[in-house]
């Protein structure tokens, strides 16, 4: 099978899972899955490029791929799962339904559609990494490094939120500015990115891994300015208004800084 027919076939896949996510979500008027989906989606597409392409790789590389992607989409969708579970739209979501207006359903389809492939596109790296049969070396020691350096921060960044949240479970006004918090006003985003550049040294040698260097700018894309920190940011202002602006002012958007001093 070609690699654009995997991609295609991933395609129709998570277009279809994602419509019946959407089906469901018009129902309960709560969207705030789609993030579980994706986590999930890309775990799965992923692990399946993986075992198609399987005669491409080194046996070791190929078990060391699976656990990464495997641990990473657990972790990430479980942890999105616990957020929403039970509870109310998330505010990036049920804004976007307002803003919408009488064409939400409509835009939330368009929108589902687009994480469907976003989906794809966070899986397609592995089909660059699983095309190389040399035995783990060097560079993927380094890899394996950054990527672990990645999890441990978002790990911590997630866990940190959420004993803030825990805290202040009846107030959205309250400012998480403590632990990794205080150096950037999105850690956790931060760290991801941090994991996706280890898989471009675990990518050495195999075929086409220079493609592999779009990874880290599309996902800095995709946090920044689509789905990630504009959202958030928005309703976080307003909740928390002059609060929230100060910590704006004075702390890292993105990367890891000292904090300003006014």
């Amino acid at each position: 099978m070609t690699t654009i027919e995997l991609l295609l076939y991933g395609q129709v896949g998570c277009s279809i899972v994602m419509f019946i996510g959407w089906c469901i979500a018009t129902k309960i008027k709560n969207s705030s899955y789609v993030d579980v989906l994706w986590a999930y989606g890309v775990g799965i597409v992923g692990l399946c490029y993986l075992t198609t392409q399987s005669s491409a790789c080194d046996p070791g590389r190929l078990a060391l791929f699976q656990g990464l992607l495997g641990v990473w989409s657990i972790r990430l969708g479980t942890h999105l799962l616990r957020r929403c579970w039970g509870k109310p739209e998330d505010a990036r979501y049920s804004y976007l339904r307002e803003y919408l207006g009488k064409k939400a359903n409509i835009g939330l389809f368009c929108f589902f559609q687009i994480q469907a492939f976003w989906t794809v596109l966070f899986a397609s790296p592995f089909l660059i990494l699983v095309q190389n049969k040399n035995p783990l070396g060097f560079w993927d020691h380094i890899g394996a490094i950054i990527w672990i350096l990645g999890f441990i921060g978002v790990s911590l960044a997630d866990k940190q939120l959420r004993a803030f949240k825990a805290k202040h479970l009846h107030s959205r006004k309250n400012v998480c500015n403590s632990g990794l918090w205080k150096y950037s006003r999105h850690p956790n985003y931060f760290f991801e990115w941090i994991l996706w550049i280890g898989y471009i040294p675990l990518g050495v040698h195999a075929n086409g891994w220079p493609w592999l260097f779009l990874v880290p700018p599309i996902l800095y894309f995709f946090l920044t300015k689509i789905t990630g920190i504009p959202f958030v940011e928005a309703r976080k202002l307003e909740v928390s208004g002059e609060a929230y602006r100060s910590y704006v002012k004075n702390t890292s958007s993105f990367f890891l800084k000292p904090p300003r001093t006014e």
